[in-house]
């Protein structure tokens, strides 16, 4: 008797064992655009199985979730719902005004690279800058100084999976429709003068 029941418990163990090896798992990238792979990461932890891991890579902010394919699905809902374009916004922006001559050393500002290739002056100053924080869907408007103001209405925008161009759009955009330079100029007499400079719709990048 105590032979069988042995044979028994070891024919069970070996059955359990090879069913565990028969769990089949898969893997999903998730690139992110709003939030740290380190918040991602986090987040998802608490739903993995047994069977799961993650691969975190912060220098291309994605992560890689390997699990039961029921658990990845979970997975990709959670991350779609935190990686969403926040309903907030903060832009930054600087006026600048480019001279075919050099400024003198007190008014040159050093500007970005990308700004040098796509103006071509010998130099560039600050007229003015200021920081927005809104509502996506509200009106925006800003002092930049020197009697520079700047107005738009922000909007989110999704694309499809496929743009016009035959590629996927790489993310999320905000939309800054319309953009309005002017500036406002007061007279000796009190009055103001207004002078609308650009008038545009622009599309920028979360962090750009």
């Amino acid at each position: 008797m105590r032979k069988r029941f042995v044979l028994v418990l070891w024919v069970a163990l070996v059955a359990t064992i090879a069913a565990a090896a028969t769990v089949e798992t898969v893997s999903r990238v998730f690139t992110l655009e709003h939030i740290s792979v380190s918040e991602a990461s986090a987040a998802v932890q608490p739903l993995l199985s047994d069977h799961g891991s993650l691969i975190l890579q912060p220098s291309r902010s994605r992560l890689t979730v390997q699990d039961l394919p029921q658990v990845v699905d979970r997975v990709a809902i959670l991350v779609a719902d935190l990686d969403s374009m926040p309903d907030s916004y903060s832009v930054q922006i600087e006026l600048f005004e480019g001279g075919s001559e050099p400024y003198s050393s007190a008014t040159q500002a050093q500007v970005d690279q990308r700004l040098r290739k796509m103006f071509k002056f010998a130099s560039f100053r600050r007229l003015g800058s200021a920081v927005l924080e809104g509502e996506l869907g509200s009106p925006a408007q800003a002092d930049l100084g020197g009697g520079f103001q700047v107005s738009f209405s922000s909007h989110a925008i999704e694309y499809s999976e496929d743009t016009p161009w035959g590629s996927p759009d790489p993310g999320e955009r905000l939309y800054l429709r319309p953009l309005i330079l002017k500036r406002v100029t007061v007279q000796p007499d009190g009055t103001q003068e207004i002078d609308i400079l650009l008038r545009t719709n622009l599309l920028i990048a979360p962090k750009q």
